[in-house]
């Protein structure tokens, strides 16, 4: 399925890219940038703080204390259970598809949201959708103006819970100067396996109760861009 094949590149190459991004400097190496940007005037500091500021970057540039274990954490999507979390994912997919059928309105979806919270809270809603055009979004967007969002049919409260496949990161939430983000690394490897968990299920026919064709299943965080996770045609 072509739209599938996609889709899936298209995760996969979001989610190579935020890994680029995160592990091309170790923190220390961060600091140091950051310090040499400030004494070259590539950022501007108001002149009251830039001394201060400077000292404690000299003194943050030197300590490689956190750098082993930001290596170690960028890179453990990698080490991460694939086979077992996408069998987690599939019971998950299986609850929340059990109650779609049994909803009575899985003849008039087209369309499904999993929108999900917060990282730590790690929980999702799900969002059904009525008959309409649905674009195939491989970058992710807001698509107000290409989806009628009144059409909703559907809302499950309980989503697909994602801990399994988000470990923590909170080692590095409260870094002088520093905001990184390794959270986003997970969220979008989850997004990958449970592309994978639901293209099973469709060999299986388990998604064949829903009528509609193409049946779209979207995933976006609360109130950020959506994506398309999985195309039936």
């Amino acid at each position: 399925k072509m739209e599938n094949t996609r889709i899936l590149r298209s995760l996969e190459a979001q989610r190579d890219a935020s890994y680029q991004e995160l592990s091309s400097k170790t923190i220390s190496q961060q600091y140091e940038e950051m310090y040499k940007d400030i004494k070259r005037g590539r950022v501007i500091i108001p002149d009251n703080e830039e001394r201060g500021m400077l000292h404690e970057l000299k003194q943050l540039k030197e300590d490689n204390s956190l750098d082993q274990l930001y290596i170690t954490k960028t890179n453990a999507f990698k080490t991460l259970a694939e086979k077992e979390l996408i069998s987690y994912f599939i019971q998950e997919l299986e609850r929340v598809f059990e109650a779609l059928k049994n909803s009575e309105k899985a003849y008039e979806i087209q369309a499904i949201f999993f929108e999900y919270d917060y990282y730590y809270h790690y929980s999702s809603c799900v969002e059904c959708y009525g008959k309409q055009h649905c674009p195939l979004v491989l970058e992710p967007r807001y698509i107000t103006k290409e989806f009628d969002y009144n059409k909703q049919v559907l809302f499950l409260e309980k989503g697909v819970y994602f801990k399994p496949a988000w470990p923590s990161c909170d080692e590095f939430e409260n870094l002088d100067y520093l905001d990184i983000y390794i959270e986003r690394l997970f969220q979008l490897h989850s997004r990958i396996l449970l592309h994978k968990a639901i293209a099973i299920m469709d060999s299986k026919n388990q998604l064949d109760f829903f009528i509609n064709r193409p049946l779209i299943v979207y995933i976006n965080e609360h109130d950020c861009e959506a994506m398309t996770l999985y195309w039936k045609d």
